[in-house]
């Protein structure tokens, strides 16, 4: 099993709750940097709030990262027998 197919079956063994969440921060992070590239074009004043959105994507997603970075080998593998 690859690096990459490891990671795949911890996201996959992943808990409900901690999967939304992740892809919440995902969604935030990417709307977070779609509002302050306009900004740094125009200076409209939104950087506020992308630097906010940014950083509130990262806070959600720190359960979801801990649990994928740290998740037991016998989880994945007891996932993967089923």
């Amino acid at each position: 099993m690859t690096g990459l197919e490891h990671k795949i079956e911890k996201v996959k063994a992943m808990h409900t709750s901690n999967f939304i969440f992740w892809i919440l921060g995902k969604f935030l992070l990417g709307l977070g940097i779609g509002i302050l590239l306009p900004v740094y074009m125009y200076n409209t004043g939104w950087a506020v709030a992308g630097v906010m959105l940014i950083v509130f994507a990262i806070i959600i997603q720190i359960p979801a990262i801990i649990a994928v970075l740290h998740k037991k080998e016998a989880a994945v593998q007891k996932k993967g027998k089923m």
